[in-house]
C-alpha cells in the first residue's frame, strides 16, 4: 500500500514539474470554436527559435520541407510564428484572463490558397532564444486576418494551447520568416 502511494506521488510530481500539471504534456493544438469545431494538431517537423527584435524571443514552426521553403514553391503546409513579448515574473505578473504576453500568427496553405490567422494569449516560457525555448501556451485566441481567393476558413474563432519546444537556429528561423513574409 505504502509503495503504491509513493509511486503515485512520484507520478504526480513528475507531471507537475514541467509547469502546470498533467496538461503541460499536451502538444500544441488549435481548437475551432466555430460551427465546424475542427481540431488542428500541427505536426511541425521544424521548430526553431531566435532572438526577437524588442521582445523575449521568436519561435518559428513549419511542416513544410526546408527545400520547399528555400525554393518558394509551397502548395500545402503551415507556418506558425510565436512571439514572446515579455517574460512573466513570479509575484509581479498579473494572472488574469486578459493577460497577454504572446503574439501568434498562423499561415495555412491549402492547394495554393492562403489563410493568415492572428491572435494572442498567455504563455509560460523556459529557456532562452540562444539555447532553446519551451513555451506552455494557455488558450491563446486566433481569428482569420487575411485570405486569398478560394481559401475556406474552418477555424475562426479558435483557441491555441499546449506545449512547444524549440531549438536555437537563427538561420532556419530567418528562412521560415522570409517564406512567411512572401506568403502574406
Amino acid at each position: 500500500m505504502m509503495r503504491s502511494v509513493c509511486i503515485l506521488v512520484i507520478f504526480v510530481l513528475s507531471g507537475c514539474s514541467a509547469g502546470s500539471g498533467f496538461l503541460s504534456n499536451r502538444q500544441l493544438e488549435i481548437h475551432s470554436m466555430g460551427l465546424h469545431r475542427v481540431v488542428l494538431q500541427p505536426n511541425c517537423t521544424t521548430i526553431v527559435c531566435t532572438n526577437g527584435f524588442a521582445n523575449e524571443g521568436d519561435i518559428w514552426m513549419t511542416d513544410i520541407p526546408l527545400e520547399q521553403i528555400e525554393s518558394g514553391e509551397i502548395s500545402n503546409g503551415q507556418i506558425i510564428h510565436l512571439q514572446v513579448l515579455w517574460t512573466p515574473v513570479a509575484g509581479k505578473t498579473p494572472l488574469a484572463s486578459t493577460s497577454t504576453n504572446l503574439s501568434v500568427e498562423l499561415i495555412i496553405i491549402s492547394e495554393g490558397h492562403i489563410g493568415v490567422y492572428g491572435g494572442g494569449g498567455y504563455c509560460w516560457m523556459s529557456g532562452n532564444p540562444n539555447d532553446g525555448m519551451q513555451l506552455y501556451i494557455e488558450d491563446a485566441t486566433l481569428a482569420v486576418q487575411e485570405v486569398s481567393e478560394g481559401f475556406t476558413d474552418l477555424l475562426t474563432p479558435a483557441t491555441m494551447g499546449g506545449r512547444v519546444r524549440s531549438e536555437a537556429d537563427a538561420i532556419t528561423a530567418r528562412q521560415i520568416a522570409n517564406a512567411a513574409e512572401l506568403l502574406r
